[in-house]
């Protein structure tokens, strides 16, 4: 009997003994830290993956439409964006792209970026001259309703039907001229272009 109980003893020590070996394991697990290396992170945001279609809501002739878009990369310049059914992206020359009706090409954006240290003010009252050729009055509409024309430059002419519509844009997405041929035949895509114009970032 004595030998049987002392082997009892001997069996509940040990699984003792197991149980809070496990158990400071497990304290001590939970105690660590989480290693987490912040170039993870940067990784994460320089490659940013964006999705290959969006649908895309804009007005033509008073109706608004919705379609869904195409997320294109210009062979020209470091910027994608998403392109609406019927429109083609296409270099125009060096620092230069255009989007335009692909059943009408003069219905078009001119898409230039920016270069970080440009004189915006230079460029102001460049783009100002370039408009003065379509119409000595040029206006300055209100600025589409949208976060990524905040604080933007935009200026307008209008002659015989057609009108050139220009924006200058700074802002974490992309510094961006935009310049937009449209008239006012059934070809109404000024707002087509607004909406696909927010969707330009830097690659």
């Amino acid at each position: 009997m004595s030998t049987l109980l002392l082997m009892l003893l001997v069996a509940c020590g040990t699984n003792q003994n197991a149980d809070e070996d496990s158990s400071n394991r497990g304290d001590n697990e939970a105690n660590q830290p989480d290693e987490k290396n912040p170039k993870d992170d940067e990784s994460s945001e320089n490659n940013k993956i964006r999705l290959m279609e969006q649908n895309i809501k804009f007005e033509k002739n008073g109706e608004t439409e919705e379609e869904t878009a195409f997320l294109k990369e210009s062979d020209n310049q470091d910027f994608s964006m998403y392109v609406l059914p019927n429109f083609v992206l296409t270099g125009e020359e060096p620092n230069k792209d255009v989007l335009h009706l692909e059943e009408q090409s003069n219905i078009f954006m001119r898409i230039e970026l920016i270069p970080d240290d440009a004189d915006m003010k230079m460029l102001e009252e460049n783009t100002k001259i370039q408009l003065q050729s379509v119409n000595e009055e040029v206006t300055s509409p209100s600025l589409p309703n949208d976060s990524f024309f905040e604080d933007a430059i935009m200026m307008e002419a209008s002659a015989d039907g057609d009108t050139v519509t220009s924006f200058l844009i700074k802002n974490e997405q992309a510094n961006v001229k935009l310049t937009i041929f449209t008239d006012e035949s059934e070809h109404d895509y000024k707002e087509a272009f607004i909406q696909m114009a927010k969707t330009i970032e830097n690659k």
